[in-house]
């Protein structure tokens, strides 16, 4: 197939999207280490989801999170515009925004793959071994 499948693209970016909000609010260790497994995770989810293409079904994941990154940083400056409590900073995750954008890529990237390795279709001496012991 030579489609978006925007299912998967949707799955993926709105855990992407929860990552780049996670790391949104500062940085540390620890919020690094949740954007680094939510977009893994993110990128196994699109590639799952995925029938092929996976990793770049990943890689569309990570940009729509931007996106819903984005929204969510537009919603609270709104809020706040109207007297609701501070909005969200543009900067994405303290000293370096540029490091955790290219750790995010990279994790989804990684997780695409993972799910493009896993389900691949077996081959024909493995179907075969597989077949005999049902």
């Amino acid at each position: 197939m030579n489609r978006i499948e925007w299912m998967a693209v949707g799955w993926g970016g709105t855990v992407a999207g929860l990552g780049l909000i996670v790391i949104s609010t500062g940085g540390g260790v620890a919020r690094l280490v949740a954007l680094a497994v939510l977009c893994l995770v993110a990128g196994f989810l699109a590639g799952v989801r995925a029938e092929d293409r996976r990793v770049f079904h990943a890689v569309l994941s990570v940009l729509a999170g931007c996106l819903f990154w984005a929204v969510f940083v537009a919603v609270t400056w709104v809020a706040d515009m109207v007297g609701g409590p501070k909005g969200a900073d543009w900067e994405l995750g303290g000293d370096s925004p540029a490091v955790n954008l290219v750790l995010a890529f990279v994790a989804v990237v990684v997780g695409g793959a993972v799910a493009a390795h896993r389900l691949r279709p077996q081959g024909g001496a493995r179907r075969a071994r597989s077949d005999k012991r049902r």
